[in-house]
């Protein structure tokens, strides 16, 4: 689902909490609104108030992707009223179901919602009592219409809202100086570790790479090596000159682009020993960039708008987070979220007309899982 849905996530928290406290009060009424509206309608009932948006400040600058402008991240306060088949707030009655709500929303904590605008939410929705004294309601329940009603306070976060926004990628630094006719490969300068009593990796050459590859693993304590793990895959160790190993991925191997945790591992009487974690990022290899079907906006207008094909290696299955951004004149002009295929062999997406581009020559800049493709193909918008 697209990351845009979430600018609904406000209303649908609202609507998810009224429907799962209904259900688990055997389909008690349930309004969301102020507590004075809801003393109007028949019937005992509960009613939930949201009167405060805040803002998390322990997610405040947390992008979703390297590359992209953080989300906002938002906590919500709400009141939760309960009111008895007379309307009054302050029975016995009112108070006996004030407290079979509080406990129902207690049972939805952690939430983890599937509605579209919350799905992709990265973290379960946390639910946290508040006080409500006498300051507070007394602030929110004053005027001619209004009296003040016993109430419980509470708050949900953290919750997503993302913007369609422009991306801030741009084409990776491959070399620094002249242009060289054959780049040398990345310095790979490895981690440094503690001592232990298993195997030790430093470095991973290439730590940066597309597949098929040859991994080449330099560390201490490696002579004994007789498997290498790539995240799902298993791999068997061959001995290197110099005491490295080195393991080779295979272009059929079912890995997507990704970054994933690289550790040797040895027997060692009836268990293994494993070494500490490296990670090998496996990159989106984009072959071509073709688009087709361009359309001015109007006789006045010259900005374009049509489908952009891609194709190449490793560009993405549908459970990967696929972003494809349109770099012109120093910046990036437009950014889109890709839906992927099994095959991971091509892309397709359209620019709508309210996307349309100034014609020119753009770079394609492909992200997939947070791994930026090497090359930045130009295409011609025009």
């Amino acid at each position: 689902m697209p990351l845009v849905d979430s600018q609904g996530a406000i209303g649908a928290v609202s609507g998810l909490l009224q429907e799962q406290i209904s259900a688990r009060l055997s389909s008690m009424a349930v309004s969301v609104g102020r507590p004075e509206e809801a003393a109007k309608s028949n019937g005992p009932r509960l009613n939930l108030f949201l009167y405060r948006i805040g803002f998390d400040a322990s997610l405040r600058n947390l992008p979703l992707d390297p590359g992209q402008q953080p989300p906002i991240w938002l906590v919500l306060y709400y009141l939760l009223t309960a009111f008895d088949g007379q309307k009054e707030s302050d029975s016995t009655d009112a108070h006996t179901l004030f407290g079979r709500g509080i406990l129902a929303l207690q049972e939805l904590n952690f939430l983890r919602p599937t509605t579209k605008e919350l799905a992709q939410n990265p973290e379960s929705l946390k639910i946290t009592f508040d006080e409500a004294d006498v300051e507070l309601l007394s602030k929110l329940m004053q005027g001619s219409d209004e009296k003040y009603r016993v109430s419980a306070a509470f708050q949900i976060r953290p919750v997503m809202i993302m913007g369609d926004q422009p991306s801030s990628y741009a084409p990776l630094v491959k070399t620094v100086g002249p242009p060289l006719p054959n780049p040398p490969p990345y310095d790979q300068t490895g981690v440094w570790v503690l001592p232990n009593l298993g195997p030790r990796l430093e470095t991973i050459v290439p730590a940066r790479t597309t597949l098929p590859v040859t991994l080449t693993l330099d560390g201490n304590d490696l002579g004994e090596v007789d498997q290498v793990q790539v995240g799902p895959l298993t791999l068997a160790a061959s001995p290197a000159p110099g005491g490295d190993v080195t393991a080779t991925i295979s272009a059929a191997a079912t890995l997507s682009a990704g970054a994933y945790p690289v550790i040797v591992s040895r027997p060692f009487a009836s268990h293994t020993i494993s070494s500490n974690v490296l990670l090998l990022h496996v990159l989106p290899e984009l072959a071509t960039a073709t688009p087709s079907g361009l359309t001015a906006v109007s006789a006045s207008d010259p900005r374009l708008f049509g489908h952009l094909s891609l194709t190449g290696t490793r560009l993405g299955g549908p459970g990967d987070s696929i972003f494809i951004a349109f770099f012109g004149d120093g910046d990036s002009a437009t950014m889109f979220e890709a839906p992927g295929t099994a095959t991971q062999d091509a892309l397709d997406i359209d620019v709508p007309i309210a996307k349309a581009l100034d014609p020119g020559t753009y770079r394609i800049i492909l992200r997939v899982n947070g791994e930026q493709a090497d090359d930045a193909i130009a295409v011609n918008w025009s």
